[in-house]
């Protein structure tokens, strides 16, 4: 229905529950509304111990939004082992992209470089995630 005056107990419900499967539908829902103040606690959720196994729909729920400010943190969801977190984590990255500095572009692919070199198993997505920093 997309009624903002429901975000701030959608985001209460969001942050406050331990159960993936309403968490994800929360996610959603804020999404679906588009209203900004779901950004901030969703990239908390993706920092919290408590999400480790279920990011994947937070970061679709992030599709939404321009997070651009996050790529490094959503940079290194590239590496989870999960592997729905690491492609919806590309995914994510790949509709920011436009809004990303170079400066950020810079430190994500030297990061993810520097993964390449300790993680060899994932050479081929992650030298997709490099070429999608350099296009323009």
């Amino acid at each position: 229905m997309q009624d903002h005056s429901t975000v701030p107990t959608l985001i209460n419900y969001l942050v406050s529950t331990d159960n993936n499967v309403v968490r994800d539908a929360l996610a959603i829902a804020l999404a679906d509304i588009g209203d900004y103040q779901a950004i901030e606690p969703l990239i908390r959720l993706l920092k919290n111990p408590k999400t480790i196994k279920s990011r994947g729909t937070l970061l679709y729920a992030l599709e939404s939004f321009n997070c651009s400010n996050y790529a490094e943190l959503i940079t290194e969801l590239l590496f989870e082992d999960n592997f729905e977190v690491s492609r919806q984590a590309f995914i994510l990255l790949e509709t920011q992209m436009f809004h990303i500095s170079n400066d950020v572009k810079t430190k994500c692919i030297k990061r993810i470089k520097q993964e390449l070199r300790e993680t060899p198993d994932k050479v081929q997505f992650l030298t997709e995630a490099i070429d999608l920093f350099l296009e323009d």
